[in-house]
Parts: structure tokens; C-alpha cells; sequence
């Protein structure tokens, strides 16, 4: 972005693609550097060569992580810095040294559990640290939301181009750690045992059980469920919020999270779209095919991505 002295960094540690994926949205706006953990960066980095990866270790030790996050911050010498989710840090290393880190803060916040932001303590340590937050699309969950520093912004979605161009009947989206992917590859081969439909499983390994020839490997996925007639997946941030900018039903399998609540996301975006819960892969695969035979002409759409407007609001803080 013209005019910035020093990149703006991201911070996006955490073993999934929710983080990773939510930081790429906002550094293709804005050319930040992130800063990741995530097993999946190098498949991003093949996707998306132009991105500016710093990389952790993910096997670290947690007290040699939390050392050279810091350091790695410092070295980066940012003229912002973007937390994403964990005001203090995936493992608390932000507690005690973010006060003395001298870029402008800025929280990313999505839905946080509130037991865990009641025992951490955490709205007072944001009200204290950060000058500003930024919540994409979850307003309605946001334990910040009241601060005065909250700002509310369109959910930040990933863009790439040129996009594929892959029709697919059902799209089951394995975005969930990896001990998940099970449960995934039952949907599939449930499916492919009922049905002639075109099913496509999209995740980083075939899971266990899913029939060879479902499964593809690519990501960003938000391309591919943008040309799906259904989708399953869990009702993480990505998913959801990607389903209901491109208009497409969702069969959502909510997960357990410790810092997540999934099953809220989805029972609040049911209420925006056509987003069905379930639990098991039978019903998963019911779901999906009694969503093929409703009649239905996908309708046009607003594509909102707020990442501009998290952009603008950052440059603002940073006098931009």
C-alpha cells in the first residue's frame, strides 16, 4: 500500500487454515507481511508466490515459540501490528511484552468463547493494548464489540485469479485439523455409494475412507465452492462466511473448539442463508442430496469484502 513506511504484519499463529487464510484476505489488500505457524504455508505460498511469508517453526517447543515470536516481531520492525483472535498470543508470549512493542495494535477479532475471555481477562487487556479493533463480519458475537476501539467491517474474504472453472454438485470442504478428516471421508464415500452426483472432497490429504477419485487438492477453496450447487464443511469462520457471499447451501457440521463456537456460527447463519446443521455423515450426505433436488436458480449477489475497509480504517490509526 503507497505511503507506508514499514509493512504492516499480521499475526496469524495457529495450526489450522482459519488464520492463515482470514490473514492472506487482508494482506492481498493491504501488501502486510504475516507472520504464520500454519502446516498448510507452504501450500499457500505455491498458490500465491507474491505473498511475504514469515515462517515459525510449528514443532517448536512452546517456550523457545514464544522467544522467537517476539524476536521475530521486533526483527520485523512493523509499522503496524495486526493480532488475529488471541489478544495476548497463541501462547500467552504477547501478556507481558506487548506494551513495550512500539508499532500502532490492532486486533482482528472473531467470535471467542466467553469463558475463555472472562478467565484470561481479556477485555480489560484489550481495552489497555490495542488502538484499534477490527471485527469482519461477527459483530453479533464479539465480546469487544462495545469498546470503543471496535470497528465492524463485511467478513474478509480470499480472491484469487484467474478462478477455475470446476462445476461441481457437492463440495465437501475438509478445512478442520487433520485428526477430522475421517469424518470427511465417510461423507464421500457415503455419497459416492448413493448417488451419480459430481463429488469433489478439497483437503490437503485424501482422507481415510474418501474414494480416490473425489479428492482434489487446491486451495484457496473459496474458488471452488463459488461454482458448487452444495456444500459440507464445518462451520468455522472461512467456511461460513464464504458459503454465504457466494449464495451457496451449506451443510455444516459444527466442531469443538476451545476458543471457537462453532455451533453458534451456524445456528446465526441460518438465519442469513441456507445453511443446514448436522453430526453425522449419513445425515451429511441426506442433507446434501435433498439440496439437489430443490429447484433453484443461483441468484445474484452483492460480493462484499471487507477488507478495504479494514485497510482504510488501519491507515487511519497509522495516519496514513
Amino acid at each position: 500500500m503507497p505511503g507506508i513506511s514499514a509493512p504492516w504484519l499480521i499475526y496469524a499463529l495457529g495450526g489450522g487454515w482459519g488464520h492463515l487464510t482470514r490473514a492472506v484476505a487482508l494482506a492481498q489488500a493491504a501488501s502486510a507481511r504475516i507472520l504464520t505457524n500454519s502446516p498448510y504455508a507452504a501450500r499457500v505460498r505455491r498458490a500465491m508466490p507474491e505473498l511475504d511469508l514469515i515462517l515459525l517453526d510449528p514443532d517448536l517447543p512452546i517456550d523457545q515459540a514464544r522467544i522467537e515470536i517476539v524476536e521475530k516481531i521486533r526483527a520485523a520492525e512493523p509499522a503496524c501490528l495486526i493480532v488475529d483472535t488471541f489478544p495476548r498470543g497463541l501462547g500467552g508470549e504477547l501478556a507481558s511484552t506487548l506494551h513495550s512493542l512500539a508499532p500502532k495494535k490492532v486486533l482482528v477479532h472473531r467470535d471467542l468463547n466467553p469463558h475463555y475471555v472472562a478467565t484470561a481477562h481479556l477485555e480489560d487487556f484489550v481495552r489497555s493494548h490495542y488502538d484499534l479493533i477490527l471485527i469482519p463480519g461477527e459483530d453479533e458475537a464479539g465480546a469487544f464489540a462495545d469498546l470503543p476501539a471496535a470497528a465492524v467491517t463485511a467478513p474478509w474474504l480470499v480472491q484469487s485469479q484467474p478462478k477455475p472453472s470446476i462445476h461441481t454438485d457437492i463440495l465437501i470442504c475438509a478445512a478442520g485439523p487433520m485428526e477430522e478428516l475421517e469424518w470427511y471421508g465417510a461423507v464421500a464415500a457415503e455419497l459416492q455409494a448413493r448417488s451419480k452426483s459430481i463429488v469433489r472432497c478439497v483437503a490437503p490429504i485424501c482422507p481415510p475412507g474418501c474414494p480416490a477419485d473425489c479428492w482434489i487438492d487446491y486451495w484457496p477453496a473459496a474458488d471452488l465452492l463459488a461454482t458448487a450447487d452444495v456444500v459440507i464443511g464445518g462451520a468455522g469462520y472461512n467456511t461460513i462466511h464464504e458459503c454465504l457471499a457466494n449464495n451457496v447451501p451449506l451443510i455444516a457440521r459444527p466442531w469443538p473448539r476451545a476458543y471457537d463456537r462453532q455451533w453458534l456460527r451456524a445456528r446465526r447463519a441460518a438465519k442469513r442463508g441456507s445453511v443446514t446443521v448436522i453430526d453425522s455423515p449419513a445425515e451429511a450426505a441426506s442433507a446434501a442430496l435433498h439440496q439437489l433436488e430443490i429447484p433453484r436458480a443461483r441468484t445474484s449477489i452483492e460480493f462484499r469484502n471487507g477488507t478495504a475497509q479494514a485497510v482504510a480504517r488501519i491507515a487511519q490509526l497509522a495516519g496514513l
